[in-house]
């Protein structure tokens, strides 16, 4: 708890009371009551700076929340209080968060945090609203939020909790760990999967979708309720010649180009795709290892998947010196299919190259600035290398071997022809 979380506390007592009566004082609000709440909350925030109001937000459902505990009411207000809790969050993130790329990430860390904090507390709002608002997040904001609830200790959390961090991790794409933290909740209710199976249908992926299917629901007699058009869909077109994908588990183990093309003819341009949708994901994680390297440079060769050919080389060939001859084949094919993608990877590899203050590298670099401009010459770009090229002379002034180098292949480039 921070200090200006405890200040605004104070601060904001008499409102905070006001309120909670308020909540409490009906059997029944209605909509616009609720609605009306929600303004009154908005207009108490809209005093206090930016950053206080995120804080202001947190208190106020803290203190609601608590109090409908302390009260031992939880039970008979839930449903007055999720509402409320929902139309607040909306109308301040609407108006607010939402407005501003600080606040919006201070908002998604934050939120994430109390989902933690309360993991073991199936009644605790949090989870509900982050599965709300997750999908507002940037991919800079859930990669942190990822890399944050990686360090959590999940084993006691609450089915609430576990229902709606399966989502989050389905949602970027880890599926098994979306599975295995689902599990922690079964029995699961239909409602309680509908958003997963949702999901997974509308990426198609009908084989994942069954599984999810076998696990969850395995007593196909037992009426599935609105999930039973997701199970219809995903029988009717999932390939009648099933995916083995602990075949391909076992394949990640010790990955080879030859066994990925023997498993892969007998498949159908749809079951590749979902395949590929599968390891590639897992390969990148294993990219430590050099054989995984060769493998997947391969695979990417051959698929000629060209924005994931640029990712790779940028975040994981540090020395050009050392490109294997299919390396060199890959970014070649890059340079040719997609220009354009190709250029960041030369310029990083002529900037590594010059960095390293040794005359070996700087031919090399050299090497590559003239594969540059041919590049800039296809695309039609001259300007581009000459910008290029005269931030490349202005910021190696000092590398004295290195700009004679540039100047000694200069006559040779030609961008006017």
């Amino acid at each position: 708890m921070t200090n200006t979380y405890r200040r605004l506390r104070t601060e904001m007592e008499p409102f905070l009371k006001g309120m909670n009566r308020k909540l409490k004082s009906s059997r029944y609000l209605s909509p616009n009551q609720i609605e009306t709440f929600g303004l009154e909350v908005q207009s108490e925030l809209n005093v206090y700076k930016e950053d206080e109001q995120l804080h202001g937000f947190f208190v106020i459902i803290d203190f609601i929340y608590e109090q409908a505990q302390q009260d031992g009411k939880w039970s008979s207000l839930e449903r007055r209080l999720n509402p409320f809790f929902d139309t607040v969050t909306h109308y301040v993130y609407t108006a607010s968060f939402s407005k501003s790329k600080k606040l919006k990430a201070r908002f998604a860390k934050m939120l994430g945090t109390y989902v933690v904090q309360s993991m073991r507390d199936n009644d605790a709002p949090y989870a509900r609203l982050f599965s709300a608002y997750m999908k507002t997040f940037s991919a800079d904001q859930i990669d942190k939020l990822d890399h944050y609830f990686i360090g959590q200790d999940m084993h006691n959390a609450s089915r609430s909790f576990c229902i709606a961090i399966s989502y989050f991790y389905l949602y970027i794409g880890k599926e098994s760990q979306a599975m295995v933290l689902l599990k922690q909740a079964s029995p699961v209710l239909a409602s309680e999967a509908e958003a997963h199976i949702a999901l997974l249908t509308q990426r198609e992926r009908y084989e994942q979708v069954l599984r999810w299917f076998d696990t969850f629901f395995p007593n196909k007699s037992d009426k599935l309720g609105t999930l039973q058009e997701y199970y219809d869909q995903s029988t009717s077109l999932h390939d009648s010649s099933s995916i083995q994908y602990e075949t391909w588990d076992r394949w990640l183990k010790a990955p080879s180009f030859k066994r990925f093309k023997t498993l892969m003819s007998h498949y159908s341009t749809k079951q590749k795709e979902l395949v590929l949708d599968y390891l590639l994901p897992h390969l990148e994680e294993r990219l430590f290892n050099e054989a995984n390297k060769l493998v997947y440079i391969q695979i990417l060769l051959e698929k000629e998947d060209f924005e994931r050919i640029q990712r790779y080389f940028l975040l994981n060939e540090a020395n050009p010196l050392e490109l294997h001859e299919q390396k060199q084949l890959l970014l070649q094919r890059l340079a040719e299919a997609r220009p354009e993608l190709s250029l960041p990877v030369y310029h990083q590899f002529i900037i590594r190259l010059a960095e390293k203050r040794s005359r070996k590298y700087y031919v090399e670099a050299a090497e590559y600035v003239d594969k540059l401009a041919f590049i800039y010459r296809r695309l039609n770009e001259p300007h581009r290398y000459n910008q290029f090229k005269q931030i490349l002379l202005k910021r190696y002034q000092s590398y004295r071997a290195f700009i004679e180098e540039l100047k000694r292949r200069e006559s040779n480039i030609n961008m006017d022809s």
